[in-house]
Order: C-alpha cells, then sequence, then structure tokens
C-alpha cells in the first residue's frame, strides 16, 4: 500500500524547491460562460441571468514561471492571443476574450508544473484568487472577460477581478531532457497535442457600461486548435521542470 501511495506524489529530481516554466501560445479553447446578478446564485448556479452562452473558438496563451530565474521570474498569465500577427487576427476582439495577467505571481495559491515519467507529457496546473483589473490603488493584473450577454463595448467593459480561478493545461509529445545534467528536464519542441481548462468567477466592475455588471461563471475547455498555428504566426512552447508525477 505504501509502495502505491508514494508512486502516486509528485517527487523533485534534484534537492532544491519544485520549479518550473511553461510558454505557449499554440492552443485554442472554446467553452461557455454564465452571468448572474448575485456571488451567491453564481458559487449555487441558480437564478442564472444568462445560462451556458457558447464560448467560440479562440486562441490561447499561458505562461507560468515558479522558481526558474533563470528563464523568467515567477509569472502567472492565462489569456486569449490577441497579439498574434501584430493583433491582426479573429481573436483580437472583446467577444470570447479572457485575460487574466499576473506577473508578479501575488494571486496564486497553488501551482504545479510537472512531467510524466517517460518526459513526453507535460502538465502546468494553477488556482488563484482576487485577480484584479488596475487601479490608482491597486497595480492589478489586467483581469477581463467577456461580458457575455450585455451590448458590445470598449475594452473597459470587460473589466474586473476574479474572485476565484484555476486551470491546467496537459501538452503531450514532447521529449524533455536534461542538458546541464541538475534534474531539470526541458523542452523547446512544439508538443503535439493540448487539453485541459479554465474556469472561474468573475465580477464585472465597468464603470462605464453598467449594463455588463454581475458575476460571471466561465468554463473553457482547451484544445489544439489555433490559428496563430495555422497561419504561422505562433512562438515555439517552452516546458522545463524538476518533478515528475
Amino acid at each position: 500500500m505504501l509502495i502505491s501511495i508514494v508512486a502516486g506524489l509528485a517527487l523533485p529530481l534534484a534537492s532544491g524547491p519544485e520549479a518550473f516554466y511553461a510558454s505557449t501560445e499554440r492552443f485554442g479553447y472554446t467553452g461557455t460562460v454564465s452571468v448572474y446578478n448575485t456571488l451567491s446564485d453564481a458559487q449555487n448556479g441558480r437564478n442564472a441571468r444568462y445560462s451556458a452562452i457558447v464560448v467560440p473558438q479562440r486562441d490561447g496563451s499561458i505562461y507560468l514561471v515558479r522558481n526558474r530565474p533563470t528563464f523568467y521570474e515567477d509569472f502567472n498569465a492565462f489569456l486569449t492571443n490577441w497579439y498574434s500577427n501584430s493583433g491582426q487576427n479573429p481573436n483580437n476582439k472583446n467577444e470570447a476574450f479572457v485575460q487574466m495577467y499576473d506577473d508578479n505571481a501575488s494571486n496564486w495559491q497553488n501551482q504545479k508544473g510537472y512531467w510524466n515519467r517517460e518526459h513526453t507529457v507535460f502538465t502546468v496546473e494553477a488556482k488563484g484568487k482576487d485577480a484584479t483589473y488596475p487601479s490608482r490603488e491597486n497595480p492589478g493584473d489586467y483581469a477581463r472577460l467577456w461580458n457575455a450577454g450585455a451590448p458590445q463595448g470598449s475594452g473597459e467593459s470587460t473589466k474586473g477581478t476574479y474572485l476565484v480561478y484555476e486551470y491546467r493545461l496537459v501538452a503531450t509529445g514532447l521529449a524533455g531532457t536534461d542538458p546541464d545534467g541538475d534534474g531539470f528536464f526541458e523542452s523547446a519542441g512544439n508538443a503535439a497535442s493540448y487539453s485541459g481548462y479554465f474556469k472561474g468567477i468573475f465580477r464585472n466592475e465597468s464603470e462605464r457600461y453598467p449594463a455588463s455588471n454581475g458575476f460571471y461563471v466561465v468554463n473553457l475547455v482547451i484544445n489544439s486548435t489555433s490559428w496563430a498555428v495555422t497561419n504561422s504566426h505562433a512562438g515555439s512552447d517552452n516546458f522545463g521542470s524538476n518533478t515528475v508525477k
């Protein structure tokens, strides 16, 4: 019994804290958004103002770093890939837009990045809360979400706070190697497929478009469809970790 329990744990390959990075803009997502008037209704899934509005296919991007300063400082971002081809792409619009850009990793609570034992599959997971939009008092995390069901406005109509969120990405078909012999396995090759999810509760805080205000429950499903990849506007994947699971 003890052997089977230990086999399921995430084990650092080298001494020191768990460290990892995950950078990809080669996946897509779709899903649903439901809108509620109160947080309690959003948490309990009742009395929806709008229920399960379909999120059309969009390109996504993840940039997550923990304890790997040789790659970059700690960072935590999940967002629409609106910037490919200098913004000239079908993703650069409010509809289906999502953004949580925690550039100092201040709102995450639990984050992991690890390989399978063959170093062919990489998984990254993160949870957090209170990811806000910048204000004079708070540098914020540029938190935005499509104001589904409301009249479309400027980007300001989509600003607010992710009261809670979590996401998971699984990238397959990789070939992790340990070039420095220190137990930190890395891959700069592109994955063969992507899966996972992003979900959370978002409070819209638009001041110019009060019809957008409310509590949005977002459930996105990650897939391998990407306009940027198809049109050769996506950068290369980068994954690395000193942990296997």
